[in-house]
């Protein structure tokens, strides 16, 4: 044994008393926000949108997202996304790219074929070619000369009040006899 254990002077053994309980905690008064439930409601709102589908806003004069089912994205991303599947040639996604964006409110853009190929220095023969091209994949079609269309879907965002007017104004057998099929890779 060590010296200084030896000589050491021991405290009086005392026992334990736990403290006393803590008062039940009330429930927050209903004026209150409780962040956790605000939270666990907010999820379980988001969860049933994303599984049955329908619309989210967190302003109510702003038009609220629609969500069509599980895939929550608009048709015009989905189309960007997998435009490279319709192989169109790089003087077709030059002219979609130019009618993207140089059309009016009614998705009309006024250019000629010859203009084009000023514009791309290309003959009007290519250009010719490349507006087949996105007519037969519904991007486009001719409305008269010099005036092609660009498809409301893929013009504007899905939802956007300038797409619902367009799509109002052509009405319903535009979008059944103009649909765009994305192509499927082998």
């Amino acid at each position: 044994m060590t010296p200084a254990l030896k000589h050491s002077v021991r405290a009086p053994a005392t026992a334990y008393t736990p403290a006393p309980p803590a008062p039940p905690a009330s429930a927050p008064p209903p004026d209150h926000v409780n962040a956790l439930q605000s939270a666990q409601q907010l999820m379980k709102s988001l969860e049933k949108i994303a599984q049955k589908g329908g619309t989210f806003t967190t302003d109510p004069d702003i038009k609220p997202y629609a969500f069509y089912g599980t895939k929550h994205l608009s048709l015009s991303q989905t189309l960007q996304e997998n435009l490279w599947k319709f192989g169109l040639s790089p003087t077709a996604r030059n002219i979609l790219d130019h009618m993207t964006t140089h059309h009016n409110d009614q998705a009309l853009t006024e250019i000629t074929q010859k203009d084009l190929a000023a514009k791309f220095g290309c003959s009007q023969s290519k250009i010719s070619r490349a507006i087949t091209q996105l007519t037969r994949h519904n991007f486009t079609w001719k409305e008269t000369r010099g005036t092609y269309r660009l498809h409301p879907l893929y013009a504007y965002r899905w939802g956007s009040r300038k797409q619902h007017t367009l799509l109002t104004t052509l009405g319903h057998n535009t979008l059944t006899h103009h649909q765009i099929l994305i192509p499927t890779t082998p």
